[in-house]
């Protein structure tokens, strides 16, 4: 997304990287701003959410490491590690 000079000043200065830009506008909550703009919002509460699925998906990233799939048209046939 496109930076006004502002947004990039303020993004230096705070110390938010590019992607934790990308963080909220992924996982953050919209709500209208003044002036018909949308805030995007990543709570305390969204933080957690967004925390635990993640954990949840490295756990089974894990779980499927080295993992092997035969597929024939379209159908799985077998699977291994």
């Amino acid at each position: 997304m496109t930076l006004t000079q502002h947004a990039q000043k303020r993004k230096q200065q705070r110390g938010f990287s590019s992607s934790s830009l990308d963080m909220i506008l992924k996982y953050g909550t919209q709500r209208v701003a003044p002036g018909g703009a949308i805030e995007v919002l990543l709570s305390r509460r969204e933080h957690k959410r967004v925390t635990e699925e993640l954990k949840k998906a490295i756990q089974q990233l894990e779980r499927a490491k080295n993992g092997h799939l035969i597929v024939k048209d379209g159908i799985i046939v077998t699977i291994y590690k």
